[in-house]
């Protein structure tokens, strides 16, 4: 179980229900079934889906069957589960990364990003190690008033 911690900023606070497609780097060693999760920071499963279609390698995408509402200046989990090999990128969390109204916060800030566990399904990992990116991401898309 690989996770990326981030937050969603906003000039408000209240609310907002958003699809939240998850995705991560595969390798071409990296086979089986993977699993996508978006937790609470605490380790609250809110949303899972499993990763279909899925090519021999590069970025894998998957959307969570129903829009999640997530709050501004909070913290949630996105994570995969893979039973093989994982991509890894030493030192990308040592700074913050952000893209539009998510930022993935820097492994020093919040006591540690890109964090993983061992174990045959999903869990909610809390080891960290360097820093490291597993090539984990999410997408941030707010759904529209009706």
């Amino acid at each position: 179980m690989i996770r990326t911690r981030w937050s969603w900023g906003s000039n408000s606070s209240r609310p907002a229900p958003a699809t939240l497609p998850l995705r991560f780097y595969k390798g071409p060693s990296n086979t089986g079934t993977h699993t996508a999760n978006l937790w609470s920071s605490t380790g609250t499963l809110l949303a899972t889906a499993t990763f279909t279609n899925e090519t021999a390698s590069g970025w894998q995408q998957v959307d969570f069957a129903t829009p999640v509402t997530i709050t501004a200046g909070t913290t949630y989990v996105a994570s995969y589960h893979t039973s093989g090999n994982y991509s890894a990128d030493p030192n990308l969390f040592s700074s913050a990364v952000s893209n539009g109204p998510l930022t993935a916060p820097s492994s020093a800030s919040i006591g540690g990003n890109g964090v993983y566990a061992y174990g045959s399904g999903s869990l909610f990992p809390t080891d960290t190690y360097n820093a490291t990116s597993y090539g984990v991401d999410v997408l941030f898309r707010p759904q529209l008033a009706a």
